[in-house]
């Protein structure tokens, strides 16, 4: 699929959301049968888990990932029952492996893929193993089709609902590859200032850079003819590309290129890059330069904008930051590692408040669970867990389907029995047995400053007691209302307890926590002020105090990292958006005008530009485009500025409360299952656009209920 950058700009649209599949698959890509794929519930998010390490491994000179995951298993059962009122033909789908079917009690061939149900039989029993692929079916017989109706086992003896999506095409697996190709053409030529050739011609000891514009996962392609050997180095930044100290690197260096005089057409293994260079020993010609993006057919159903283009600017960069990492699931960065670390449960509520995407969303939090009955050493990042549980909750509550959550209950309670099982006597949770991580707020908290990441930082209670207030109302959701009530005195215990031992009245801030002596640490930082805020530990009086030691940039670190999206989010919970956007104009915006378009992993506006690329002891070993940095951006505007949240599950109770931000104008909607929830704000006259079924708690305490347009007061 080729197009041009505008194009690529505008990929939110429905024309450029196409399927990747192509050759003799293509032709059964109208084909749908009356049924849909099935599998055992968790292991497709396993699979492409499993992929994703795979390509980590091949590429990536670092892959350090945390924690213990569930595993893909080759081998499934699935069953369903009941009695056919007619003669029922057969069909079935399957991914290559061994298929072994009991049709109404008689054995098939493995090679079948077709039979017959006999009227009064009974039963389908299918065993899949030596499966190359995720264990999935796909059969297509009347009232004995595939669906939600069936049964899954990885035993054949314990058995439970199936998970079920992919679409209904037999010719396609549920964990095909969904990417689309995006093909960029050069932007720009570095050194030359000046735009993109059609040919380079590149003499013996000099080099041409280029610039993609885009930072994606992708192939570089090219055609070159010449003498001698070319070198090709790619990466997120012009001085990444011009170092030569193969060292520094987060990817494997490619290997170099001997050319002949005859033309040869190269495509270079994926890679994460913006730049690329070419040298040669000899002489090259080079052309027909492109890079094949890879980008999930994600459609944008949540969009901003305003009188103010510099905002627009952020928003823009921080939606292209999160759909460059959307591959398989909500991923941290591309570059590094391109894995499934706890940014995507954290910025699960950014991305559903832009792309809306419920597989992805699902496949993210599935692959976050740990195994069955976790212990300590299960656990890489302590948080990480406890942020999955809460985006289970919020999963919920923007989609409105318990049935998901459901069926994963047995996993989620799982992790919080986990952290029972760890709490002390007052209800909090050290680290000292977390290694190698422990706690993680981000990376601006050091020694220094605290909290001491094996100690008991306020801050991972408060997470805690968030923790357990999410669990509580997805008990609530299953109709549990035992296990609602004792998630829910769990919350309030730990709030209690958390205010007792933290909170210092006479500063009006809570201090860091204990450190991994049990010694009070009675540093303050923003990372327990924000989090008491984001989850209901402070109280409204509080705010101010509070929020007085957030705005001091003299007492806070002079980088901004991971947490940011729990206390922009905080700010705009608490009316306090347009201080968030001062954060955004003082720390992201700097980004821009130095000519990024992604968010950095870590930001430090202050510092010099090349030294802003180091990170863990390495000159380029910050990621350039990272998942939790887009999020930021979007939590503060479109939680801020169009103050829109869910209340009840499905967006079907909502509060709509704008904050204008000294804005002239500003415009934009949130996707909710009955459709966008829109806002819109000229000259301090404001209006509500709700969808049918979707009432709105507005904030001069009125209640409107839609479809249809609404006045809306503003702050």
């Amino acid at each position: 699929m080729k197009v041009d950058r505008r194009e690529f700009l505008r990929l939110s649209t429905a024309t450029l959301v196409v399927n990747p599949v192509s050759g003799p698959l293509a032709q059964g890509l109208a084909k749908k049968w009356n049924a849909q794929w099935i599998w055992y519930p968790g292991q497709l998010a396993a699979y492409r888990q499993a992929r994703r390490i795979q390509l980590a491994m091949e590429r990536c000179t670092s892959v350090g990932y945390p924690g213990n995951f569930r595993q893909p298993q080759s081998e499934a059962w699935f069953r369903k029952t009941g009695v056919a009122l007619q003669d029922l033909p057969l069909r079935w789908a399957a991914p290559i492996s061994r298929v072994r079917t009991i049709i109404g009690g008689r054995t098939r061939d493995v090679t079948s893929r077709s039979d017959v149900l006999r009227s009064g039989e009974s039963d389908i029993e299918v065993q899949i193993d030596f499966a190359q692929s995720l264990p999935c079916l796909l059969l297509d017989g009347g009232d004995f089709s595939t669906s939600a109706a069936w049964e899954a086992s990885l035993d054949g003896e314990h058995w439970a609902p199936v998970e079920t999506g992919g679409g209904s095409n037999p010719d396609v697996l549920p964990d095909a590859p969904r990417e689309v190709t995006v093909r960029l053409p050069v932007d720009r030529v570095i050194d030359a200032a000046g735009p993109a050739q059609a040919v380079y011609t590149i003499a013996s000891g000099r080099d041409v850079l280029l610039d993609f514009h885009e930072t994606e996962l992708g192939s570089l392609c090219f055609v070159v003819r010449g003498k001698g050997q070319m070198t090709v180095q790619v990466g997120e930044s012009i001085a990444e590309v011009r170092d030569a100290d193969e060292r520094q690197f987060e990817q494997f260096p490619l290997a170099p290129i001997s050319l002949t005089e005859e033309s040869r057409r190269i495509q270079i293994p994926e890679r994460a890059l913006r730049f690329a260079r070419f040298s040669t020993s000899g002489e090259a010609e080079l052309r027909n330069v492109r890079f094949d993006a890879r980008l999930w057919p994600a459609i944008e159903r949540g969009h901003f904008e305003s009188s103010d283009p510099e905002l627009n600017l952020i928003w823009k960069v921080a939606v292209s930051t999160l759909r460059s990492n959307m591959h398989d699931f909500y991923l941290d960065g591309i570059r590094r590692d391109a894995l499934l670390w706890h940014d995507g449960p954290l910025s699960l509520e950014a991305y559903e408040r832009v792309f809306f995407d419920a597989d992805l969303s699902r496949q993210t939090l599935i692959g976050e669970t740990l195994p069955e009955h976790p212990a300590i050493h299960d656990v890489g990042i302590i948080d990480a867990p406890m942020y999955d549980v809460i985006g289970f909750e919020r999963e919920y509550l923007v989609r409105g389907d318990a049935g998901f959550s459901r069926m994963f209950r047995d996993r989620i309670e799982d992790i919080v029995r986990f952290y029972e099982l760890l709490q002390n006597d007052r209800g909090f949770v050290d680290a000292v047995r977390a290694e190698p991580y422990g706690y993680f707020p981000d990376w601006s908290a050091t020694q220094q400053s605290g909290p001491d990441k094996h100690g008991t930082p306020a801050y991972g209670q408060m997470l805690l007691a968030g923790m357990f207030s999410a669990a509580a109302r997805l008990a609530a959701a299953w109709n549990d209302d035992v296990l609602q009530d004792r998630y829910r005195s769990a919350a309030r215990k730990l709030t209690a307890a958390v205010r007792e031992a933290f909170w210092r009245p006479n500063d009006g801030l809570f201090a860091n926590g204990l450190d991994r002596d049990g010694k009070p640490d009675e540093r303050f930082t923003s990372f327990a002020q924000a989090f008491a805020v984001a989850f209901g530990i402070a109280q409204p009086e509080e705010f101010v105090s509070l929020f007085h030691f957030l705005n001091d940039e003299t007492k806070r670190p002079a980088h901004y990292s991971l947490s940011q999206v729990v206390e922009l989010t905080a700010y705009a919970r608490a009316g306090r958006a347009d201080q968030a956007v001062k954060r955004l104009k003082a720390a992201w915006l700097p980004m821009i005008q130095r000519g990024y378009w992604r968010f950095f992993e870590d930001i430090e506006p202050a510092r010099d530009a090349n030294l802003q690329l180091a990170m863990y002891g390495l000159k380029y070993g910050n990621s350039l485009c990272h998942a939790w940095a887009g999020a930021a951006p979007v939590m503060a505007i479109s939680r801020g500025i169009l103050g829109i949240e869910p209340i009840k599950p499905g967006y079907s109770v909502c509060s709509v409360n704008p904050q204008r931000c000294g804005l002239e104008w500003f415009r934009g909607a949130v996707p909710s299952p009955a459709g966008a929830i829109e806002v819109e704000s000229h000259g301090g006259r404001g209006v509500l656009r709700l969808p049918d079924g979707v009432v709105a708690r507005v904030r001069n305490g009125s209640t409107v209920r839609g479809p249809g347009s609404f006045d809306l007061e503003l702050d």
